[in-house]
């Protein structure tokens, strides 16, 4: 499980990672979410400041996520998972990636990035996850929905300097797809409701 809160970033080379994220802590078996994707780390390997770690990813990830288009140019979001104890700045993201969206419309504001993403995949279940001020891990990210449009094609998301430069949002431009999880408390609550 994880919280959102990227911690690093990484590039992709051959079902392996290198990041200068410090993973001293991970061994084999340990799961990092992967834009998002929890994976498992399978070898792990340091060479100077940078770690080196191995994943496997399944056919079923690959058809549900974007990891099928990752290349060496591709900077992926990190995070390690959770421990006991350890603060939760985001909301509880599993790292069981729903489905994938694509980027509408970015908007450079004042003080912020508006990002507009498209619903056109999204099944009807799913577009009742999209609720204003409501938790969405987007590659990985925990982000709260600012606006969801009328007809409900798109949301947006207000993207603050922090967040844009920590995370490889800044690196997105329109038409591209990222990987989506509808918060899990939204889950639970519409299949309590019937």
């Amino acid at each position: 499980m994880f919280s959102g809160i990227i911690q690093g970033l990484g590039r992709y080379n051959e079902h392996s990672i290198i990041t200068d994220l410090n993973l001293s802590d991970c061994k084999i078996g340990s799961s990092i979410s992967c834009d998002g994707i929890c994976l498992t780390v399978t070898e792990i390997k340091k060479n100077g400041t940078e770690y080196l770690f191995y994943i496997d990813i399944s056919e079923e990830t690959l058809q549900r996520t974007t990891a099928k288009f990752w290349n060496s140019s591709k900077l992926i979001n990190l995070e390690k998972s959770l421990k006991l104890g350890d603060e939760i700045s985001g909301h509880f993201v599993y790292g069981h990636v729903d489905t994938t969206s694509k980027i509408d419309n970015i908007k450079k504001m004042d003080s912020s990035w508006n990002f507009y993403f498209s619903t056109n995949k999204f099944n009807n279940n799913q577009k009742k996850f999209l609720v204003e001020k409501g938790s969405v891990s987007i590659n990985g990210i925990s982000l709260t929905i600012a606006t969801v449009s009328d007809n409900e094609t798109n949301f947006c998301i207000s993207i603050i300097p922090h967040t844009f430069n920590v995370t490889n949002l800044s690196t997105l431009n329109e038409d591209d797809l990222v990987n989506i999880e509808f918060d899990s408390l939204a889950r639970y609550v519409l299949k309590s409701n019937g």
